[in-house]
Protein backbone atom coordinates (compact mmCIF):
# COMPACT_ATOMS: atom_id res chain seq x y z
CA UNK A 1 0.00 0.00 0.00
CA UNK A 2 1.08 3.19 -0.81
CA UNK A 3 2.06 5.82 1.53
CA UNK A 4 0.63 9.47 2.37
CA UNK A 5 3.47 11.73 2.33
CA UNK A 6 4.09 15.01 3.60
CA UNK A 7 5.95 17.62 1.38
CA UNK A 8 7.18 19.74 4.07
CA UNK A 9 8.96 22.36 2.31
CA UNK A 10 5.97 23.00 -0.18
CA UNK A 11 3.49 22.47 2.73
CA UNK A 12 1.42 19.88 0.44
CA UNK A 13 0.46 16.57 1.37
CA UNK A 14 -0.02 13.54 -1.31
CA UNK A 15 -1.79 10.07 -1.60
CA UNK A 16 -1.22 8.21 -4.86
CA UNK A 17 -2.42 10.47 -7.58
CA UNK A 18 -4.22 13.60 -5.53
CA UNK A 19 -1.96 16.29 -4.23
CA UNK A 20 -2.94 19.03 -1.85
CA UNK A 21 -1.74 22.39 -0.90
CA UNK A 22 -2.32 24.09 2.64
CA UNK A 23 -1.58 26.93 4.40
CA UNK A 24 1.03 26.86 6.75
CA UNK A 25 -1.54 26.73 9.89
CA UNK A 26 -3.97 24.19 7.99
CA UNK A 27 -0.57 21.56 7.31
CA UNK A 28 0.59 22.14 11.10
CA UNK A 29 -3.22 21.00 12.35
CA UNK A 30 -3.39 18.26 10.23
CA UNK A 31 0.14 16.76 11.30
CA UNK A 32 -1.07 17.32 14.87
CA UNK A 33 -3.95 15.50 14.25
CA UNK A 34 -2.60 12.50 11.95
CA UNK A 35 0.42 11.95 14.64
CA UNK A 36 -2.76 11.30 17.18
CA UNK A 37 -5.32 9.48 14.95
CA UNK A 38 -8.55 8.39 16.83
CA UNK A 39 -7.90 10.59 19.34
CA UNK A 40 -10.64 13.57 20.17
CA UNK A 41 -9.85 17.21 21.05
CA UNK A 42 -11.17 19.81 21.97
CA UNK A 43 -10.87 23.74 20.60
CA UNK A 44 -8.57 24.27 23.12
CA UNK A 45 -6.64 21.71 22.95
CA UNK A 46 -5.68 22.23 19.28
CA UNK A 47 -5.45 26.21 19.90
CA UNK A 48 -2.92 25.30 22.83
CA UNK A 49 -1.24 22.89 20.29
CA UNK A 50 -0.97 25.04 17.27
CA UNK A 51 -1.49 28.58 18.38
CA UNK A 52 0.28 28.29 21.63
CA UNK A 53 2.20 31.88 21.23
CA UNK A 54 -0.94 33.85 19.17
CA UNK A 55 -4.12 35.05 19.86
CA UNK A 56 -6.63 33.68 17.89
CA UNK A 57 -10.41 34.42 17.91
CA UNK A 58 -12.47 31.90 19.14
CA UNK A 59 -13.66 30.87 15.06
CA UNK A 60 -10.21 29.47 14.44
CA UNK A 61 -10.37 26.16 15.10
CA UNK A 62 -13.55 26.33 13.53
CA UNK A 63 -12.25 28.19 10.48
CA UNK A 64 -9.41 26.27 9.86
CA UNK A 65 -10.85 22.65 10.09
CA UNK A 66 -13.89 23.94 7.64
CA UNK A 67 -11.57 24.66 5.30
CA UNK A 68 -9.32 21.38 5.70
CA UNK A 69 -12.40 19.66 5.07
CA UNK A 70 -12.90 21.11 1.51
CA UNK A 71 -9.40 20.64 0.65
CA UNK A 72 -9.04 17.28 1.64
CA UNK A 73 -11.93 15.72 0.09
CA UNK A 74 -10.17 14.23 -2.67
CA UNK A 75 -8.70 12.36 0.20
CA UNK A 76 -11.83 11.21 1.47
CA UNK A 77 -11.31 7.66 0.84
CA UNK A 78 -8.11 7.46 3.17
CA UNK A 79 -9.07 10.37 5.29
CA UNK A 80 -11.35 12.88 7.07
CA UNK A 81 -11.98 15.20 10.22
CA UNK A 82 -15.20 13.60 12.58
CA UNK A 83 -16.87 16.21 14.80
CA UNK A 84 -17.53 14.38 18.27
CA UNK A 85 -20.76 16.28 19.08
CA UNK A 86 -19.72 18.47 22.72
CA UNK A 87 -16.09 17.34 22.43
CA UNK A 88 -14.50 17.92 19.74
CA UNK A 89 -12.95 16.84 16.51
CA UNK A 90 -11.07 13.99 15.89
CA UNK A 91 -8.77 12.34 12.33
CA UNK A 92 -10.20 8.86 11.03
CA UNK A 93 -7.63 7.24 8.70
CA UNK A 94 -7.83 3.93 6.78
CA UNK A 95 -5.16 2.03 8.69
CA UNK A 96 -3.06 0.64 5.93
CA UNK A 97 -1.67 4.35 4.88
CA UNK A 98 -1.09 4.84 8.70
CA UNK A 99 2.54 4.87 9.19
CA UNK A 100 3.10 3.30 12.49
CA UNK A 101 4.88 5.12 15.53
CA UNK A 102 7.38 2.73 15.69
CA UNK A 103 8.60 4.68 12.39
CA UNK A 104 9.74 7.18 14.91
CA UNK A 105 11.79 4.84 17.17
CA UNK A 106 15.49 5.06 16.50
CA UNK A 107 16.50 1.98 18.00
CA UNK A 108 13.65 0.17 15.42
CA UNK A 109 15.49 2.21 12.48
CA UNK A 110 18.89 1.38 13.49
CA UNK A 111 17.68 -2.45 13.91
CA UNK A 112 16.02 -2.02 10.34
CA UNK A 113 19.26 -0.27 8.41
CA UNK A 114 21.27 -3.06 9.99
CA UNK A 115 19.03 -5.67 8.80
CA UNK A 116 19.06 -3.88 5.19
CA UNK A 117 22.65 -4.23 4.93
CA UNK A 118 22.99 -7.89 5.92
CA UNK A 119 20.43 -8.33 3.16
CA UNK A 120 22.52 -6.32 0.78
CA UNK A 121 25.55 -7.51 1.37
CA UNK A 122 24.41 -11.33 0.89
CA UNK A 123 22.35 -10.81 -2.45
CA UNK A 124 19.12 -11.21 -0.19
CA UNK A 125 17.12 -9.61 -3.39
CA UNK A 126 13.40 -11.44 -1.81
CA UNK A 127 14.26 -10.27 1.57
CA UNK A 128 15.17 -6.90 0.29
CA UNK A 129 11.38 -6.41 -1.52
CA UNK A 130 9.62 -7.70 1.37
CA UNK A 131 11.36 -5.12 3.54
CA UNK A 132 10.33 -2.62 1.37
CA UNK A 133 7.10 -3.38 0.63
CA UNK A 134 6.46 -4.15 4.47
CA UNK A 135 7.68 -1.11 5.88
CA UNK A 136 4.14 -0.53 8.06
CA UNK A 137 3.35 -3.94 9.06
CA UNK A 138 7.80 -3.83 10.64
CA UNK A 139 7.47 -0.19 12.11
CA UNK A 140 10.15 1.36 10.33
CA UNK A 141 10.74 3.63 7.15
CA UNK A 142 13.70 3.21 5.00
CA UNK A 143 15.81 6.43 5.09
CA UNK A 144 15.97 8.38 1.57
CA UNK A 145 19.96 6.62 1.08
CA UNK A 146 18.68 2.88 1.49
CA UNK A 147 15.24 3.64 -1.42
CA UNK A 148 17.86 5.39 -3.79
CA UNK A 149 19.33 2.03 -3.57
CA UNK A 150 16.43 -0.17 -3.86
CA UNK A 151 15.55 1.55 -7.03
CA UNK A 152 19.37 1.39 -8.32
CA UNK A 153 19.09 -2.34 -7.53
CA UNK A 154 15.95 -2.88 -9.50
CA UNK A 155 16.88 -1.28 -12.30
CA UNK A 156 14.24 1.14 -11.49
CA UNK A 157 16.32 3.79 -13.59
CA UNK A 158 13.79 6.07 -14.43
CA UNK A 159 13.15 6.55 -11.23
CA UNK A 160 15.98 8.89 -10.53
CA UNK A 161 14.92 10.86 -13.35
CA UNK A 162 11.71 11.62 -11.89
CA UNK A 163 12.44 11.41 -8.31
CA UNK A 164 12.06 15.55 -6.66
CA UNK A 165 15.73 14.86 -4.73
CA UNK A 166 18.25 16.97 -4.25
CA UNK A 167 20.83 16.25 -7.15
CA UNK A 168 23.86 15.44 -4.90
CA UNK A 169 21.22 12.78 -2.96
CA UNK A 170 20.86 10.95 -6.30
CA UNK A 171 24.62 11.87 -7.73
CA UNK A 172 26.28 8.65 -7.13
CA UNK A 173 23.48 6.65 -8.89
CA UNK A 174 23.66 9.07 -11.65
CA UNK A 175 27.42 8.33 -12.46
CA UNK A 176 27.01 4.81 -11.88
CA UNK A 177 23.62 4.17 -14.47
CA UNK A 178 25.69 6.50 -17.40
CA UNK A 179 29.09 4.42 -17.03
CA UNK A 180 26.91 1.69 -17.38
CA UNK A 181 25.28 2.39 -20.99
CA UNK A 182 27.58 5.53 -22.18
CA UNK A 183 30.31 3.31 -24.46
CA UNK A 184 32.30 6.02 -23.94
CA UNK A 185 34.45 5.48 -21.04
CA UNK A 186 36.29 9.04 -21.21
CA UNK A 187 33.39 10.70 -21.10
CA UNK A 188 31.91 8.64 -17.35
CA UNK A 189 35.58 8.84 -16.46
CA UNK A 190 35.47 12.56 -16.65
CA UNK A 191 32.09 12.88 -14.33
CA UNK A 192 33.88 10.54 -11.70
CA UNK A 193 36.43 12.84 -11.57
CA UNK A 194 33.80 15.85 -11.73
CA UNK A 195 32.11 14.53 -8.98
CA UNK A 196 34.77 13.98 -6.68
CA UNK A 197 35.43 17.74 -6.55
CA UNK A 198 32.25 18.56 -5.56
CA UNK A 199 32.21 19.75 -1.47
CA UNK A 200 28.36 18.67 -1.76
CA UNK A 201 28.86 14.91 -2.76
CA UNK A 202 27.91 12.52 0.28
CA UNK A 203 30.95 11.63 2.07
CA UNK A 204 29.83 7.85 2.03
CA UNK A 205 29.83 8.11 -2.00
CA UNK A 206 32.92 10.46 -2.25
CA UNK A 207 35.03 7.08 -0.32
CA UNK A 208 33.30 4.72 -2.83
CA UNK A 209 34.16 6.56 -5.64
CA UNK A 210 37.83 7.05 -4.72
CA UNK A 211 38.61 3.94 -3.78
CA UNK A 212 36.37 1.61 -6.16
CA UNK A 213 34.38 2.76 -9.16
CA UNK A 214 37.16 5.07 -10.22
CA UNK A 215 38.92 1.99 -10.74
CA UNK A 216 37.40 -0.14 -13.31
CA UNK A 217 36.76 2.98 -15.61
CA UNK A 218 40.73 3.47 -15.62
CA UNK A 219 40.68 0.05 -16.38
CA UNK A 220 37.99 0.25 -19.41
CA UNK A 221 40.22 3.52 -20.80
CA UNK A 222 43.35 1.55 -20.56
CA UNK A 223 44.93 3.45 -17.69
CA UNK A 224 46.96 1.05 -16.27
CA UNK A 225 49.72 2.76 -15.09
CA UNK A 226 47.01 5.40 -13.01
CA UNK A 227 45.27 2.20 -12.00
CA UNK A 228 47.87 0.40 -10.44
CA UNK A 229 48.85 3.32 -8.50
CA UNK A 230 45.41 3.76 -7.35
CA UNK A 231 44.51 0.16 -6.67
CA UNK A 232 47.77 -0.06 -4.45
CA UNK A 233 46.34 2.94 -2.62
CA UNK A 234 42.67 1.78 -2.23
CA UNK A 235 43.69 -1.44 -1.44
CA UNK A 236 46.25 -0.10 1.63
CA UNK A 237 42.92 2.10 2.72
CA UNK A 238 40.46 -0.07 2.83
CA UNK A 239 42.73 -2.35 4.65
CA UNK A 240 44.00 0.18 8.00
CA UNK A 241 40.05 1.63 7.71
CA UNK A 242 38.42 -1.64 7.96
CA UNK A 243 36.55 -1.64 5.35
CA UNK A 244 35.92 -5.69 4.85
CA UNK A 245 32.73 -5.18 2.61
CA UNK A 246 34.85 -3.51 0.14
CA UNK A 247 38.05 -5.93 -0.02
CA UNK A 248 36.61 -8.69 -2.31
CA UNK A 249 36.21 -5.86 -4.87
CA UNK A 250 39.57 -4.81 -4.51
CA UNK A 251 40.80 -8.32 -5.46
CA UNK A 252 38.74 -8.75 -8.07
CA UNK A 253 39.52 -5.21 -9.74
CA UNK A 254 43.33 -6.87 -9.28
CA UNK A 255 42.51 -10.00 -11.43
CA UNK A 256 41.02 -7.73 -13.86
CA UNK A 257 44.53 -5.86 -14.18
CA UNK A 258 46.08 -9.33 -14.45
CA UNK A 259 44.15 -10.47 -17.42
CA UNK A 260 45.58 -7.56 -19.23
CA UNK A 261 48.49 -7.85 -18.42
CA UNK A 262 47.87 -11.88 -19.72
CA UNK A 263 50.23 -13.00 -17.23
CA UNK A 264 49.56 -16.19 -16.44
CA UNK A 265 51.04 -17.03 -13.11
CA UNK A 266 49.73 -13.50 -11.90
CA UNK A 267 46.52 -14.83 -13.00
CA UNK A 268 45.95 -17.85 -11.74
CA UNK A 269 47.36 -16.52 -7.62
CA UNK A 270 45.13 -13.70 -7.90
CA UNK A 271 42.30 -16.39 -8.85
CA UNK A 272 43.17 -18.64 -5.36
CA UNK A 273 43.39 -15.35 -3.71
CA UNK A 274 39.74 -13.76 -4.57
CA UNK A 275 37.90 -17.53 -4.17
CA UNK A 276 39.86 -17.62 -0.53
CA UNK A 277 38.19 -14.13 0.18
CA UNK A 278 35.13 -15.03 -1.02
CA UNK A 279 35.10 -18.22 1.58
CA UNK A 280 35.14 -15.83 4.27
CA UNK A 281 32.92 -13.01 2.69
CA UNK A 282 30.55 -14.65 0.86
CA UNK A 283 28.66 -11.38 -0.69
CA UNK A 284 26.30 -12.57 -3.68
CA UNK A 285 27.27 -9.69 -5.65
CA UNK A 286 31.52 -10.46 -5.37
CA UNK A 287 30.41 -14.03 -6.00
CA UNK A 288 28.63 -13.97 -9.48
CA UNK A 289 31.07 -11.34 -10.24
CA UNK A 290 34.00 -14.07 -9.41
CA UNK A 291 32.03 -16.54 -11.61
CA UNK A 292 32.03 -13.87 -15.02
CA UNK A 293 35.73 -13.79 -14.30
CA UNK A 294 36.31 -17.46 -14.57
CA UNK A 295 34.31 -16.87 -17.79
CA UNK A 296 36.82 -14.43 -18.73
CA UNK A 297 39.68 -16.89 -18.08
CA UNK A 298 38.24 -19.48 -20.13
CA UNK A 299 37.62 -17.45 -22.83
CA UNK A 300 41.59 -16.60 -22.66
CA UNK A 301 42.28 -19.44 -23.23
CA UNK A 302 40.47 -20.21 -25.79
CA UNK A 303 37.49 -22.24 -24.26
CA UNK A 304 34.60 -20.35 -25.49
CA UNK A 305 32.09 -22.93 -24.65
CA UNK A 306 32.81 -23.10 -21.02
CA UNK A 307 33.37 -19.45 -20.89
CA UNK A 308 29.95 -19.03 -22.20
CA UNK A 309 28.41 -21.41 -19.42
CA UNK A 310 29.96 -19.71 -16.87
CA UNK A 311 28.87 -16.18 -18.31
CA UNK A 312 25.54 -17.33 -17.90
CA UNK A 313 25.44 -18.81 -14.83
CA UNK A 314 27.00 -14.82 -13.38
CA UNK A 315 23.93 -13.63 -14.95
CA UNK A 316 21.58 -16.54 -13.24
CA UNK A 317 23.09 -15.18 -9.76
CA UNK A 318 22.34 -12.09 -10.55
CA UNK A 319 19.23 -12.20 -11.38
CA UNK A 320 18.22 -14.35 -8.26
CA UNK A 321 19.57 -11.64 -6.42
CA UNK A 322 17.57 -9.14 -8.11
CA UNK A 323 20.57 -6.91 -8.61
CA UNK A 324 20.41 -5.45 -11.68
CA UNK A 325 23.12 -3.39 -12.14
CA UNK A 326 25.33 -6.68 -11.94
CA UNK A 327 24.30 -7.61 -15.12
CA UNK A 328 25.21 -4.25 -17.27
CA UNK A 329 28.54 -4.01 -15.37
CA UNK A 330 29.29 -8.16 -16.26
CA UNK A 331 28.01 -7.06 -20.20
CA UNK A 332 30.33 -4.18 -19.89
CA UNK A 333 32.93 -6.80 -18.87
CA UNK A 334 32.39 -9.12 -21.41
CA UNK A 335 32.28 -7.65 -24.51
CA UNK A 336 35.48 -5.15 -23.40
CA UNK A 337 37.50 -8.48 -23.37
CA UNK A 338 35.72 -9.71 -26.03
CA UNK A 339 36.71 -6.79 -28.07
CA UNK A 340 39.70 -6.38 -26.77
CA UNK A 341 41.49 -10.02 -27.11
CA UNK A 342 39.56 -11.31 -29.58
CA UNK A 343 36.97 -9.42 -31.99
CA UNK A 344 36.50 -12.50 -33.88
CA UNK A 345 34.60 -14.39 -30.98
CA UNK A 346 31.69 -16.45 -31.98
CA UNK A 347 30.63 -14.62 -28.07
CA UNK A 348 30.70 -11.75 -29.71
CA UNK A 349 27.35 -11.37 -31.81
CA UNK A 350 25.63 -13.19 -28.45
CA UNK A 351 26.75 -10.50 -26.19
CA UNK A 352 26.14 -7.63 -28.85
CA UNK A 353 22.43 -8.55 -28.93
CA UNK A 354 21.77 -8.79 -25.20
CA UNK A 355 23.45 -5.68 -24.93
CA UNK A 356 20.56 -4.33 -27.13
CA UNK A 357 17.86 -6.26 -25.33
CA UNK A 358 18.61 -4.35 -22.63
CA UNK A 359 19.17 -1.24 -24.19
CA UNK A 360 15.64 -1.78 -25.24
CA UNK A 361 13.96 -3.09 -22.07
CA UNK A 362 16.02 -0.01 -19.90
CA UNK A 363 15.47 2.91 -22.39
CA UNK A 364 19.62 3.38 -22.44
CA UNK A 365 19.02 6.26 -25.13
CA UNK A 366 16.33 8.10 -23.19
CA UNK A 367 18.54 7.74 -19.79
CA UNK A 368 21.69 8.68 -21.65
CA UNK A 369 20.47 11.77 -22.66
CA UNK A 370 18.64 12.87 -19.69
CA UNK A 371 21.07 11.76 -16.99
CA UNK A 372 23.72 13.41 -19.23
CA UNK A 373 21.98 16.99 -19.47
CA UNK A 374 22.26 16.39 -15.76
CA UNK A 375 25.68 16.00 -15.44
CA UNK A 376 27.02 18.54 -17.51
CA UNK A 377 24.73 21.16 -15.16
CA UNK A 378 25.93 20.33 -12.12
CA UNK A 379 29.46 18.93 -12.41
CA UNK A 380 30.68 21.04 -15.81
Amino acid sequence: MEKFKWIDHELKVKYRAEEVLLLPKEYQLLQYLWERPFQVFSREDLLDAVWALENPSDRTVDDHIYRLRKKLMPLSSVLNIATVRGKGYLLKVDEEVYRSPLTQDQEVASSAKVLFHKYHLYGQGKALKVLEENQDIFGFELDAENQCYLHFMKGDFQWFLKDERSFWDICYYLLHIYSYIEPDKEKSLHFFEEALAEEKLPESHRTEIRLLNRLSLLIFTKRLDEAEVQLSASKKEIERRGFQHMFPLILLTELYLAFLKNEKTLVEEKMEEVKGALEKYPYSREQATFVIMKGIHCFLNHEESKADRFFQEGFKLFKEAKYIPGLLISLNVILFFIQEFREESDLLPTYKKMWQDYASEYRFSELTSHIKSKLDCYLN
